[in-house]
């Protein structure tokens, strides 16, 4: 397949972690003058074979002007859902092989739970957090979802080591503005960069609400992003509360003992000690 010369597409993109703080990142980058982000920011093109199948043109046509920035970039947390769309590694190295990949790591059990909560407020899952721990197998998409060396190895098949930064979390959460500058030197833009735009949150899940029948409705059907906000702004009134479970000590050591080896084994890889993590 023919290289696409990545000035032309993203130089850089966000992999993930689902709930793991790449809406912050991706708008605080966004920020940056230099850089020029998609105009939907999960483009999930590199998905499936139906989302690559729309053609490189249609991806490029998500970046406004890039040749007038040094840099461009997406960010598709689903990238590293490697049970779920295994050949997104081999289909972003297929375009851009000299991409550099960031891949935003929260406490792998607080992440679990707020994939759990994204789902049930969305009406995708029905069941109680008790009854999701009962039925956990070694391919459930929550679980997987936070096992990032298991992630992490799916591309390492194509991609250097080099080619990827692991940030955490909770330090982006503590001091937005040396993250994102230590991302910045990550892709090549030495210059120290500050913005007011550190201060703002996004995904404050202590204000967010479960989704309405409406709102999951045109979720499916209206892309515009003017609409989908004056949709969901008219909806807020019939929203419920959150529902958020009560998680028990018996509950958090199923996850420990099913997440350890792979924390275990990305400590060894990224000789990060996450000190601020549950396991």
């Amino acid at each position: 397949m023919k290289t696409i010369k990545t000035n032309m597409t993203p130089t850089f993109m966000i992999i993930g972690a689902m709930k793991g703080g790449t809406t912050s990142l991706y708008h605080y980058l966004s920020s940056h003058p230099n850089i020029c982000a998609s105009k939907i920011k999960e483009t999930n093109f590199f998905q499936t074979d139906k989302d690559f199948g729309r053609g490189i043109e249609w991806y490029r046509s998500l970046f406004d002007n890039p040749d007038q920035y040094k840099h461009s970039f997406e960010a598709s947390p689903n990238y590293t859902k490697r049970r779920m769309f295994p050949d997104v590694p081999k289909r972003i190295h297929s375009y851009l092989p000299d991409v550099k990949l960031i891949y935003v790591l929260r406490d792998p059990i607080k992440r679990f739970v707020s994939h759990y909560i994204h789902n049930f407020a969305h009406g995708r899952e029905k069941r109680l957090f008790s009854e999701v721990i009962n039925d956990l197998t070694s391919n459930d998409n929550y679980l997987n979802t936070s096992m990032y060396y298991y992630q992490i190895e799916a591309f390492l098949e194509y991609f250097q080591k080099d080619q990827i930064i692991i940030i955490e979390s909770e330090k982006l959460k503590q001091d937005p503005s040396g993250v994102v500058n230590k991302v910045l030197n990550f892709i090549g833009i030495s210059e120290m960069y500050h913005s007011s735009i550190f201060d703002k949150k996004f995904h404050d899940s202590s204000i967010k609400k479960h989704w309405t029948p409406l709102e999951r409705k045109f979720d499916k059907i209206i892309t515009y992003p003017p609409i989908r906000k004056f949709l969901k702004k008219a909806s807020n009134s019939f929203k419920k509360p959150l529902y958020i479970p009560k998680i028990t000590d018996s509950e958090i050591s199923v996850l420990k003992e099913k997440l350890s080896q792979d924390v275990h084994k990305l400590r060894m890889f990224t000789g990060i000690p996450f000190e601020e993590w549950s396991l």
